[in-house]
């Protein structure tokens, strides 16, 4: 039934978007692109060594998109047996199928289906760059999928279809336009209300069978008052609550520039914080699915008052490198630090691929931000390439594993994957 339902909301939700507004752009769209990408190499998991076989195309087809990341792995030292593990259980093998997407975010209509990386609701005060797959080994199937309609227009997200764990929604208005005044700057001025919703949620970390139902709510306004061709920038304000916690408010601007005659591309955010006892900003967040190893509302129940302050920047150089960053801070906190780095540089430098992706909370000083621990997620991926078509390629990961499945208890895992790999653009 769920699946039924599942379909026929996509289906409706495409029909009543034929004719639905621009919305604001998002920062973060990197070019589209047809990538087909394969390769053979070696890894080691816990200091057994494995050989992969991977197969990863990348494709666009107007506003549709899919991704594919199948990747095998046959146990060197016991006859080359293949590992199971990635896909036992849940979704099974279907989690080869890194995502599905009609539009992108910000588009009039969007919908992803798979690996879910950068969820956000609303201003992103509760639902803020949320990530699906912390569990490499464990990628779950989730669900994206926003309208906007002019007057009106949603936004939702959905961490593993057909479960209870972490959904949410925001709705919002543009109050003139549903009585058809074109104000200008006035007309863009939004009202919007965010509900998210986790049935499964850890209490402790020294009981992994006890969990409670966690609900949150958030009221917020915001307004694009500048909109021209190189600059536009919205303010906003967020009132955002724990149903049996605490309460914290935000006031913010974000600015963005589009493109400066091919050199770059900016988008800067900056927002001021109120927190109350029992909240945290941005709750489900990137590191979110890996908070159950500490217990997630253990950390809720004991979330100081605090003032603090959170920024990002996000662009491109002349199309070669592509910068994300992130900080909150509360101040009189100690390791209250929250950072968020990806890099991208696939032709800076000729013959190589740089990426990175990281995430790392309770910083109190550099050293923090630079070690790994229970705190942090990393992708590291250098290629060179030796032939037309051809790479030598470096992959680092640090991530987390569930031992034993569903017991909510985490283990550190370090993979490195040395592979040759056949990379085609078109």
């Amino acid at each position: 039934m769920q699946r039924i339902i599942l379909i026929l909301m996509v289906g409706l939700f495409v029909y009543l978007s034929s004719a639905a507004g621009q919305s604001f752009r998002d920062p973060y769209r990197y070019p589209e692109q047809n990538q087909i990408l394969g390769g053979v190499g070696m890894t080691w998991l816990d200091g057994q060594p494995y050989t992969t076989l991977t197969i990863a195309p990348d494709l666009a087809f107007g506003k549709f998109g899919i991704g594919i990341y199948l990747q095998l792995l046959f146990d060197n030292n016991n006859s080359l047996t293949f590992r199971k593990d990635e896909y036992k259980g849940g979704a099974g093998i279907l989690r080869a199928i890194r995502y599905m997407r009609l539009g992108q975010k910000y588009d009039p209509y969007y919908v992803r289906v798979g690996s879910l990386e950068r969820a956000t609701l609303a201003n992103g005060f509760l639902v803020w760059n949320y990530n699906n797959g912390s569990n490499y080994d464990k990628r779950k199937i989730g669900l994206e999928l926003d309208g906007d309609l002019d007057k009106f227009g949603f936004e939702s997200v959905w961490s593993s279809i057909g479960t209870s764990n972490m959904r949410g929604g925001n709705f919002y208005i543009r109050p003139l336009r549903l009585f058809n005044q074109k104000i200008p700057v006035l007309d863009k001025f939004r009202i919007y209300t965010t509900y998210v919703r986790d049935s499964k949620v850890r209490i402790s970390p020294t009981n992994a069978d006890s969990t409670e139902v966690l609900d949150a709510i958030s009221v917020g306004a915001d307004l694009q008052w500048l909109d021209l061709p190189l600059v536009k920038s919205t303010i906003y304000f967020d009132f955002s609550e724990f149903d049996g916690y605490g309460s914290g408010k935000a006031t913010g601007i974000n600015v963005l520039f589009p493109e400066f005659i091919g050199l770059f591309g900016l988008s800067a955010k900056f927002e001021k914080r109120f927190i109350g006892e029992q909240f945290i900003p941005s709750y489900f967040g990137p590191l979110y699915e890996l908070d159950q190893q500490v217990g997630t509302i253990d950390r809720l129940k004991n979330a100081p008052k605090a003032e603090g302050y959170f920024g990002e920047l996000a662009g491109h150089i002349v199309n070669q490198i592509r910068l994300i960053g992130s900080f909150q801070k509360l101040n009189g906190i100690d390791n209250s630090g929250v950072l968020h780095l990806e890099a991208s540089a696939p032709t800076l430098v000729p013959k190589f691929d740089l990426r990175g992706y990281y995430d790392k909370r309770a910083i109190g000083s550099f050293k923090d931000a630079r070690t790994l621990d229970s705190n942090s997620l990393l992708t590291a991926e250098l290629g060179y390439q030796v032939y037309p078509y051809v790479f030598l390629t470096m992959v680092y990961r640090w991530y987390w594993v569930e031992q034993p499945e569903d017991s909510g208890i985490f283990k550190p895992i370090e993979r490195v994957e040395p592979r040759v790999t056949f990379r085609y653009n078109f």
